[in-house]
């Protein structure tokens, strides 16, 4: 009975399709990045289009952040010398194809990319000039980190384990399932200093 009831849920959830939304400089849903996490719903993709962004972003619910060039280069992310340019606080978020750079410069973790949640996949970022790369808070576990360059980040990364740095994957959950199966080739980090 259970497995049937578990089964029942898995095709309820599959069949569930994940809106899609814009956001950019131009004619796009929204113009902040953060506005669209603000407005999308659990599972949603927002597609960030080329252009500057001086903002400083919270992931609070798994959505798919994805970077797209649409004719001037992956989309760049600016912390304007403060806090984090990127947080991801919620479970099971992807953040793909960005160039993040200017967070603060203290050491009480702000970075490109902090880290304060688990079974995240991000992959395919440019992480430059910021006080850490990526920094991972203690007792976030299950992150995936693929293909990321990291280029004149003060300190590289901070992690005390529990992550996949190497470039393969694990499969957690449906949703990661299916994330991973739309990936071709998984890839290994980039660092110009490793530390």
């Amino acid at each position: 009975m259970r497995v049937w009831l578990l089964i029942a849920i898995i095709l309820v959830m599959s069949s569930v399709q994940a809106a899609k939304m814009t956001a950019g400089p131009f004619d796009e849903d929204y113009q902040t990045i953060q506005k669209a996490i603000d407005h999308a719903s659990w599972g949603d993709i927002i597609e960030v289009h080329s252009g500057d962004y001086l903002e400083n972003i919270r992931v609070t619910k798994a959505v798919t952040l994805m970077g797209v060039d649409t004719g001037n280069g992956l989309p760049v992310v600016n912390a304007l010398g403060s806090g984090s340019v990127i947080t991801l606080s919620a479970n099971g978020s992807v953040l793909k194809g960005f160039n993040l750079t200017g967070s603060g410069g203290c050491g009480c973790g702000n970075a490109g990319i902090a880290v304060k949640s688990s079974n995240n996949l991000i992959s395919e970022n440019i992480l430059y000039k910021n006080k850490y790369g990526v920094y991972v808070e203690p007792g976030s576990v299950g992150n995936v980190f693929s293909s990321n360059d990291f280029l004149d980040n003060e300190i590289s990364s901070s992690d005390q384990g529990g992550n996949n740095w190497s470039g393969s994957m694990t499969i957690i959950g449906l949703k990661r399932f299916t994330q991973s199966a739309s990936l071709q080739k998984i890839g290994a980090n980039h660092f110009t200093d490793y530390d």
